[in-house]
């Protein structure tokens, strides 16, 4: 597992943003969009990479051999964002002052980040300027039904781990289009189990904004989901009372495919130390909030 960092050469102590993407295509987008954030807001960026699709979550515990359930996915980010807090003044970054991020695939893994009891102490911030469309989480059933399949199509022995080793990666990617063809989406996803207690969005959000502090955007901010999810956690934050309250710090119209740079730098330099009874006073609103695309200029 690798990572990319953006660090301003003089930060010290500065705040951290983990962004989590969902389009390996955009690569190079990504890389200037991350590099902007670093040097016009003075953050350090990182960019974890991850095992996706059937690298990332084929459910294998049919294997019987102690192998995983299927979110080796979620677990590089997991490790991703331990390494990170351990190592982050190693870049000018401040561990107690780190925003998970990121759009698509990427916003459910930070929603999770945020939410895990594992992650969650290591979380400040949680902003999705994109919002987040509709999770999938898979029973244990659907998931050993997708891995079935699977095999299936890829000739290989369910109960033999040894077949799956010595396949080309090009064949299990081709094999992967087509299980998705046939399904008409993608086939895989987050597996629930002990350590993964969500099942839907609501639910992810509500856990993260118990205790860190949230942005959520949107297309337009009327009746979108996204907005409609963060007017619901506000709602609900603060009838929590103050101990707890107070997690959806804004939520904000980003109305243009990764021109919410600005929004996104604000956030994440907001406000001071998390408080250790819940998140600090929301320091960001909307009124306060562009939506301009951000000039990165050039990047070498």
């Amino acid at each position: 597992m690798t990572l990319d960092v953006w660090s301003p050469a003089d930060l010290a102590d500065g705040p951290v943003l983990v962004w989590l993407d969902d389009e390996p295509r955009a690569a190079r987008r990504a890389r200037r969009f991350c590099a902007g954030l670093a040097a016009e807001h003075g953050l350090v960026v990182v960019a974890p990479r991850r095992r996706r699709g059937a690298f990332g979550y084929l459910d294998l515990t049919a294997l019987r051999d102690g192998h995983g359930n299927g979110n080796f996915g979620l677990l590089d980010q997991l490790e991703a964002l331990t390494w990170v807090a351990t190592h982050a003044r190693a870049f000018g970054g401040d561990p107690a002052a780190i925003t998970v991020s990121g759009r698509g695939e990427g916003a459910h893994a930070a929603a999770l980040l945020a939410g895990l009891p594992r992650t969650n102490p290591l979380v400040r911030r949680l902003a999705l300027p994109e919002g987040m469309p509709g999770a999938r989480v898979h029973t244990p059933s659907q998931a050993a039904r997708v891995a079935a399949s699977f095999l299936g199509l890829l000739g290989a022995d369910p109960g033999g781990r040894g077949d799956l080793r010595e396949l080309e990666a090009a064949v299990i990617v081709r094999t992967e289009t087509a299980l998705r063809r046939a399904e008409g989406r993608a086939p895989f996803g987050l597996v629930a189990h002990d350590d993964l207690p969500f099942d839907d969005v609501a639910q992810m959000l509500d856990t993260a904004a118990s205790s860190v502090e949230v942005m959520v955007g949107g297309g337009v901010c009327g009746e979108s989901d996204a907005c409609s999810i963060g007017r619901n956690l506000r709602d609900r934050s603060g009838s929590r009372g103050t101990d707890r309250g107070a997690g959806v710090s804004a939520v904000v119209a980003a109305t243009t495919s990764w021109g919410y740079g600005g929004v996104l730098g604000a956030f994440a330099r907001a406000g001071g130390p998390r408080s250790a009874s819940g998140p600090a006073a929301a320091r960001l609103h909307p009124a306060s909030v562009g939506t301009e695309p951000v000039d990165l200029g050039v990047v070498r």
